[in-house]
Formats: structure tokens, sequence, C-alpha cells
């Protein structure tokens, strides 16, 4: 499963905005989700290969709604490496004799 942050566009110099709404469509599955108007981040979980297809909406007090904001697609992909190993130690350490060559002299 991945966990996707998606960052949102700064909020329109309106003064009556009410809030935002963004649509997440996972493999042709649609998820509206309401957003404060202050929100400048949300999330959503996938998994590996599914295709990703969002939109934003802005809408005002009066229930106006702006047209939507351009698509952002992409198909999910794991691009996060595994951790990095612990560090590794010396488990034992013994002196070995090492046998003497042939025909050298001391």
């Amino acid at each position: 499963m991945l966990r996707y942050t998606i960052d949102m566009p700064p909020k329109p110099a309106i003064a009556d905005l009410a809030g935002r709404e963004v649509t997440i469509t996972l493999n042709a599955v649609t998820d509206v989700r309401t957003l404060a108007p202050d929100d400048t981040t949300f999330q959503f979980d996938t998994d590996v290969g599914v295709a990703v297809s969002i939109t934003l909406v802005d809408i005002d007090t009066s229930g106006n709604r702006s047209a939507p904001s351009p698509a952002l697609t992409f198909t999910a992909t794991d691009t996060v490496p595994p951790p990095v190993p612990g560090g590794l130690s010396v488990g034992n350490v013994e002196q070995i004799d090492t046998p003497q060559q042939k025909g050298k002299k001391k």
C-alpha cells in the first residue's frame, strides 16, 4: 500500500471561498472529498499499479463552483527504497596460527 500526500495550489484571492472539493479517481472508482479553504495538502492510499486522476474545484459561499483544475494523472509506483540496514559489527575475533611455509628458515 502506498500513501500519497498531494500539495494543493494556493487558495484563490477571494473573500468568500467556502471550501475546496477534490475528486480522486483510482482505477475508475471515484471519491469526492470536501476540504477546508485553508487546507494545503491531502492524503490518500492506493496500491501499486493503480491509475490515479485528481482534480480540484473551489466553491464560494453562494455555492458557485470553479471549473475543475487540470487533472493530475499518474500510475501509482513504489519508488521508496528499503531503509538503510543497521551497522555491521564484529561478532568474534580469534588468533589463529598459520602453517609454516616449507623451506622457509627462521
